[in-house]
């Protein structure tokens, strides 16, 4: 931690050169922890930023939690808010929650707490604690500095996906914080290739000068909208693996495909789309999530949108599909979102059309069960999606 108690005022290293602070240790003052009153001492190393660690093991809320990217995070992130605005507290103990913000920022009627996670925690700790500082009408904004793995994809944890965020000119995007490098690395037009997996536009370096809250991008960093060429590869690739892990029938979602008369292989080429901007929401592979979707509604020739949301709603109860939970991002009618999105794709594509009362009209299709047959599914389907995505990147790139 930065900050320690010196005859009952605050002491933060941060204010203090390297030098300042030597003079400051060679008195031999006590200093104590302003969460649990515990004695700390002074740490001043040559590379590390100085900071106070507990002399004995302890229950204080800052034990156990600095790392060297934190204590530097923390230094930097400070440095920069007190040039932007008046009131910027490091380590700041908020009584009604019983934790320690990071940074905490008051700006007018706003009050900000800024997270650095560096380690990982479960899952139900981040939501906790999120809803915590919304209950005291704080915004929490979150800033993982974790390293993620890129080969030739973007490939997150669980909890790295926590942090992915959304804005209308980015979509879901992953900002990750860089303390050494002084800046930041965002990933953007995230799209999921598998519950872990996710291709991205080229990623792009932020310096910490231009650093704000919340973070503004300028338009000219953002390039390409999105990676599609490879779309329908990385769906075959999850096809094929899916039959060759679980042995066809052993696997539920398997079982339900052939149990209805489907050949797995050969579904109909729109059940497994990647849905523009929203289809990061939902965890499940989009060829599993649209097949429910095929079959519980599509397949009757007749459907509405209230039925393919209450299709969905009664699949995540069952347990049939899994959806993302952001810290960062409301996840309020994220069906609804998907649900819009896959439809409206469906209806350009010429799948399905409306009908005179407001319904869906979907025209019948049966799985063939030779390759020659899909073969030609697939010479009559690619134009179109070739055409559909062509339109799609221009509007992105129009901003209509």
């Amino acid at each position: 931690m930065l900050t320690a108690l010196l005859n009952q005022r605050a002491f933060t290293t941060i204010h203090y050169s390297r030098e300042e602070l030597r003079i400051v240790k060679r008195r031999d003052l006590r200093f104590r922890c302003p969460h649990c009153s515990e004695s700390v001492n002074l740490r001043i190393g040559h590379k590390n930023v100085p900071h106070f660690s507990h002399v004995s093991r302890t229950d204080c809320l800052l034990v156990g939690r600095e790392s060297p990217t934190h204590l530097l995070g923390k230094e930097l992130l400070y440095e920069k808010l007190r040039s932007m605005y008046e009131h910027v507290e490091v380590e700041h103990y908020i009584a009604g929650l019983n934790q320690v913000a990071d940074l905490y920022v008051e700006t007018g009627s706003r009050k900000i707490a800024v997270e650095i996670q560096c380690s990982t925690i479960p899952l139900s700790e981040l939501a906790q604690r999120t809803s915590g500082y919304h209950s005291l009408g704080i915004t929490p904004y979150w800033l993982l500095t974790q390293e993620v793995r890129k080969n030739g994809m973007l490939s997150l944890t669980s909890f790295q996906q926590a942090f992915i965020r959304y804005s209308p000119s980015l979509h879901y995007f992953l900002l990750q914080f860089l303390p050494e490098k002084k800046g930041f690395q965002l990933f953007f037009h995230l799209i999921p290739t598998s519950s872990s997996a996710f291709l991205c536009s080229a990623p792009v370096h932020i310096p910490f000068t231009q650093f704000s809250l919340p973070l503004t991008i300028q338009p000219s960093l953002i390039h390409s909208p999105y990676s599609l060429k490879d779309w329908y590869h990385y769906r075959t690739k999850w096809i094929r693996s899916k039959v060759h892990y679980y042995q066809g029938k052993k696997d539920p979602f398997l079982k339900e495909v052939y149990h209805d008369g489907d050949t797995f292989l050969y579904l109909p080429l729109y059940v497994g789309l990647p849905v523009l901007p929203h289809g990061t929401l939902i965890k499940t592979h989009s060829v599993q999530w649209q097949y429910y979707v095929w079959r519980d509604c599509l397949k009757k020739g007749t459907f509405t949108v209230k039925a393919v949301l209450d299709s969905l709603h009664q699949r995540v109860k069952k347990g049939d599909i899994e959806l993302r939970t952001f810290v960062n991002a409301d996840a309020d009618q994220a069906l609804d979102r998907v649900v819009k999105g896959y439809l409206d794709s469906l209806e350009k594509l010429g799948v399905i059309g409306q009908g005179s009362r407001g319904e869906f009209l979907a025209a019948p299709w049966k799985c063939p069960d030779q390759f020659s047959a899909f073969e030609r599914h697939y010479e009559e389907f690619m134009p179109k999606w070739r055409h559909f995505i062509k339109t799609l990147m221009h509007s992105y790139r129009d901003g209509t």
